[in-house]
């Protein structure tokens, strides 16, 4: 919505405005002139105050919306608190991910010492690639996970592994960026009684975390979604072979 107004030429919106006028008389016309000039001081950067607050109203307003159309959400009632919104452009990519399934549950497992992808979890594949084509500047990264009875000499490769499995068959893997956790990260939640894939490390089973990321003009990372567990905030040494990415 917000990049089609933005490229509407000036005949297209004149053409719109006579066709009310005509309908509905100049009076509407009128106020499709003025509510086309308020949607455009919202839409495009200024340093208005008042524009700047009305952002945040709608921000804040389509939020309680899109996480009570989501209801539950088993990973934001842990993460909620490092979702941090603040443009347009987010709440739109943040909308799209609330009405799929991935709002529930991100990881795709795997079978023990597996790295095939089972056909159940095609749906989720499926909205990946959808948010994907809908939003050409946004990147998906895939936290690679291995099951806690994986051997130290094979963990890292083992999970890297399984995340490009799941990028060798979405939409534009250039856009994909895979982390190899090794069990780093499946040993700390095994240990959890409130981590939502705690079940699933105690287990001994891995998986692999989707999560969608916009960057902006200077590809710093403006949001993340599902904001990530404080587990990965508190495991900040990666190692060079953890990352493989083709961005």
């Amino acid at each position: 919505m917000t990049c089609y107004l933005l490229q509407l030429h000036d005949d297209a919106l004149i053409n719109v405005g006579e066709y009310v006028g005509t309908m509905y008389g100049p009076e509407t016309y009128t106020r499709l002139g003025l509510t086309c000039q308020r949607m455009l001081r919202l839409l495009l950067p200024n340093d208005d105050d008042a524009s700047a607050q009305t952002i945040q109203n709608i921000i804040r307003s389509r939020m309680a919306y899109a996480l009570d159309r989501a209801q539950r959400s088993m990973i934001l009632e842990t993460t909620q608190n490092n979702l941090k919104i603040k443009s347009l452009k987010e709440l739109a990519v943040f909308e799209a991910w609330c009405e799929t399934p991935l709002r529930n549950d991100n990881r795709i497992p795997f079978p023990f010492a597996s790295v095939d992808i089972n056909e159940s979890i095609h749906e989720k594949i499926h909205f990946i690639m959808k948010i994907m084509q809908r939003y050409p500047s946004l990147t998906v990264q895939l936290d690679s996970h291995c099951g806690t009875i994986a051997p130290n000499s094979v963990a890292s490769s083992f999970s890297r592994i399984r995340g490009d499995s799941i990028k060798d068959i979405l939409y534009d893997p250039s856009r994909v960026e895979v982390m190899g956790w090794g069990k780093r990260i499946t040993s700390k939640v095994a240990r959890s009684d409130t981590h939502p894939f705690g079940e699933l490390a105690r287990e001994g089973r891995g998986w692999v975390e989707v999560s969608f990321v916009l960057r902006d003009d200077d590809n710093r990372r403006t949001i993340i979604l599902p904001p990530q567990h404080e587990f990965y905030n508190s495991d900040t040494t990666i190692a060079d072979d953890m990352v493989e990415t083709t961005i």
